[in-house]
């Protein structure tokens, strides 16, 4: 039994391996020379640099990334964060306020900044939270016809939750102006959308970050992907075109047609498997369009190499004007790698002359670097700069949006399972954005294969031959 597996991001690893282990032949796809995607670091000058994601966590005990550690037998290369840390710092207009690891740390920090009246707020945001991640290794959503038996037995934890699947998390915040500001340039960051926008429940997980266990990774966030691809059959520089199906035995996929090499790509096959799993967009490869979503965000990246050795915090967000910059800091040796991004509209950047996109990205690069001087001085003395936009997204990832789906409320999600024998994983699968979310979507499309072979039981427990699912 054959599984491929087309694109070595975060979810498709995991899906992988989680198929390996339960005694599949397995075989990646990966258009790029390195793993991750979107979670991956990529080298310049010399220097790793960290082509999407940077806030890593999820590592504390029972947390998603620590589960699958366990799961998959795979030993993560971070450095968790001890209680205390100052994680990120906020810069707002009447000051900055810390997130530092820590719930008590946490509620210091903000009662001491925005007073006594937020605390009822962290105390429902805890509870949420808590409940969440206690469901979510196994919640299907949205779910497919064979998963509803086990929906309907994680109901009666589900119902105290309900209310709050169709609040907002501004309904949920004190209404102080300047708490909401922090609010919003939380959920940018995590959920694509602002506080008035955002559900509450996805709002309560997101907020959770620097008590899940936060993490720094030396060398990039890449190297959680590298320990996952290790000792997986991998092919780079080899891109999925097009997805076969055979519309005479129910439009089950029997292969994929991949072209090998650079931008040339001269050498083609097709590749038959068994079953599929998708970490890459589903549209392009039956010949549609791919289509952003109408409120989805592109992103206008910095990277760079600074002389010194920054302090922490190492994650810092300009919130004092829009639009909101978010900071990361990764200090190696003496130096730091950093990336620095903004939310852009995808609209500005469609259109455009090849002078006009130059000047576009000059006026955005100039804006970036003055919103990241106001959080770390001497920001313009890097080594050297890279500058990234949806076009660049669009050109190395296959879209030009980041994030997923803007979490303004929990039916945006498409079937895991478009066809039989076909699984999507990633950011554009349930539960969406982030590391630990790609994660536990390439844990449940693994589920759902096994458990249509009937290598694990319907209530996802395993068979002898497959590795154990949280």
């Amino acid at each position: 039994m054959r599984a491929l597996v087309v694109g070595a991001g975060i979810g498709g690893l995991v899906a992988a391996r989680a198929l390996r282990r339960a005694g599949l032949e397995v075989l990646v796809l990966e258009a790029h020379t390195y793993p991750g995607g979107l979670a991956g670091s990529f080298y310049h000058r010399g220097f790793r640099l960290d082509a999407g994601a940077t806030l890593l966590s999820g590592f504390a005990p029972g947390g998603p990334l620590a589960l699958i550690a366990e799961a998959l037998g795979v030993r993560f290369p971070v450095e968790p964060l001890p209680e205390g840390f100052p994680l990120m710092a906020v810069h707002l207009p009447r000051g900055e306020v810390v997130r530092p690891v820590g719930r008590e740390a946490e509620r210091e920090a903000q009662r001491d900044f925005f007073g006594p009246q937020v605390l009822p707020f962290w105390a429902w945001q805890e509870a949420r939270a808590k409940a969440l991640l206690a469901l979510a290794p196994r919640l299907p959503w949205p779910p497919e016809r064979e998963e509803f038996p086990r929906l309907l037995t994680l109901l009666p934890r589900l119902l105290p939750l309900l209310p709050d699947l169709f609040l907002k998390a501004v309904h949920r915040a004190p209404q102080d102006p300047h708490f909401l500001r922090f609010l919003d340039a939380q959920l940018l960051i995590a959920s694509q959308a602002e506080a008035k926008r955002t559900y509450a429940l996805y709002a309560a997980l997101a907020l959770d970050l620097p008590h899940m266990g936060p993490a720094l990774v030396p060398g990039g966030v890449g190297r959680v992907a590298e320990a996952l691809a290790e000792d997986l059959p991998v092919r780079y520089k080899a891109k999925a075109e097009r997805l076969l199906l055979n519309l005479l035995k129910g439009n089950r996929a029997f292969g994929v047609e991949v072209a090998y090499g650079g931008r040339r790509r001269e050498e083609r096959e097709v590749v038959e498997a068994d079953l599929f799993v998708l970490d890459v967009p589903l549209a392009p490869l039956l010949g549609l369009p791919l289509r952003a979503p109408k409120d989805a965000w592109g992103a206008f990246v910095v990277h760079g190499v600074l002389p010194f050795r920054a302090p922490p915090p190492y994650f810092r967000q300009n919130a004092r004007e829009r639009p909101f910059a978010f900071l990361s800091l990764r200090p190696e040796g003496e130096k730091t790698a950093f990336a620095l991004s903004l939310h852009t509209p995808l609209a500005l950047w469609e259109g455009l002359s090849r002078e006009e996109y130059g000047a576009l990205k000059a006026r955005w690069g100039g804006m970036a670097l003055s919103l990241g001087e106001a959080l770390l001085p001497g920001l313009r003395e890097a080594e050297f700069l890279l500058f990234g936009t949806p076009r660049t997204y669009a050109r190395f990832a296959g879209r030009a949006w980041v994030g997923g789906f803007p979490q303004t409320h929990p039916f945006r999600f498409p079937r895991v399972r478009p066809f039989p024998n076909v699984f999507r994983v990633g950011e554009g699968a349930f539960p969406g954005q982030s590391v630990p979310a790609a994660a536990l979507s390439g844990l449940r499309a693994a589920r759902l294969a096994l458990e249509a072979l009937g290598l694990a039981s319907s209530e996802g427990e395993a068979q002898p031959s497959c590795p154990p699912f949280p």
